[in-house]
């Protein structure tokens, strides 16, 4: 019966030891960035380091410039991706800048989901590859290149 129990006493040690992987997923964050006099754009993606997939992108804007008009053309487009899963979108003031988000969540909206949106800001940030990949993942070695093409730069980590 000993011998048993420590066998079983291994595979629960095995098994909390995968949790523990799990938990420290290899998760990882990277964020480009451009700007001008008054704008900043920042797109941050969330990514499986292992597996190269996208979890998350978050596309940010910072405007100082006629912020009541961009804050109604940004209304008006955050109202087109109301009631898309995984999408989450915001309008903040502070110290006198506008701060627009939107994120997706790409593990509530697959990307081969994502890929048949009629949204044209979600169309529109695939046909220009800001999420890239094939089948039901975005992968993150692809996505990056399309920030990058567009002048964007990486942002290192302080």
């Amino acid at each position: 019966a000993r011998k048993s129990m420590k066998k079983f006493f291994q595979i629960i040690l095995g098994i909390s030891f995968l949790f523990l992987l799990v938990g420290c997923s290899s998760q990882e964050t990277a964020t480009y960035t451009q700007g001008s006099k008054t704008a900043e754009f920042f797109v941050t993606y969330t990514y499986d380091k292992n597996k190269d997939t996208v979890s998350k992108l978050k596309i940010e804007t910072t405007e100082s410039d006629a912020i009541d008009q961009v804050r109604k053309e940004n209304e008006e487009l955050f109202a087109t991706l109301k009631g898309i899963d995984g999408v989450v979108t915001s309008i903040t003031e502070k110290d006198g800048k506008l701060i627009s988000t939107v994120e997706i969540d790409l593990t509530k909206n697959k990307f081969s989901k994502l890929k048949e949106s009629d949204n044209a800001f979600i169309s529109g940030l695939i046909r220009n590859g800001y999420l890239a990949g094939d089948g039901d993942d975005a992968l993150f070695s692809k996505s990056k290149e399309a920030p990058i093409k567009q002048g964007f730069k990486e942002q290192t980590k302080k």
